[in-house]
């Protein structure tokens, strides 16, 4: 059974966060140093996802649960976030999220996507027919820049 996809809204938060810190912590530490992804998770609180107001920002839910959210900026034509709980990993749930932005975007009229990918997240979009256009350096604070891949897609 495919999850559910639907707006996000302020009272799915607390559970958003969750998700991207866990996500953070377990699958990005698979491509970046401890160092990073722990600053990277200490930036996160409920109160960081004021883009579930301005952007068009959804949830996957299944059973109940929360397994994973997306973010896209249908004036720049960028996806800004595909997570998924690390304990939902394997069940489509990330792909069905980036269905679902697609699909948007095309509603929308847009004719490519683009993406700055972390390094772990990179073969995910590639399988999903992004393709690597370069490494780019993303400020997440002051003193730490991430690598990441800036991808594109024609829709």
């Amino acid at each position: 059974m495919s999850p559910v996809i639907r707006r996000a809204t302020v009272l799915d938060r607390e559970a958003i966060c969750g998700i991207q810190r866990a996500a953070v912590l377990e699958t990005c530490r698979r491509s970046y140093p401890l160092e990073e992804v722990t600053v990277w998770a200490g930036l996160l609180s409920p109160e960081t996802y004021y883009a579930i107001e301005n952007r068009y920002f959804v949830v996957a839910e299944r059973d109940g649960r929360l397994e994973g959210f997306g973010q896209l900026d249908e004036e720049e034509g960028e996806v800004e976030a595909v997570y998924v709980d690390p304990r939902s990993g394997g069940r489509g749930t990330g792909k069905a999220l980036l269905a679902h932005l697609e699909a948007r975007a095309r509603e929308r009229g847009l004719l490519e996507l683009k993406v700055r990918s972390t390094l772990n997240a990179e073969p995910f979009y590639a399988r999903a027919g992004y393709e690597r256009m370069a490494l780019v350096r993303y400020r997440l604070v002051p003193a730490l820049m991430l690598n990441c891949v800036e991808m594109r897609k024609r829709l």
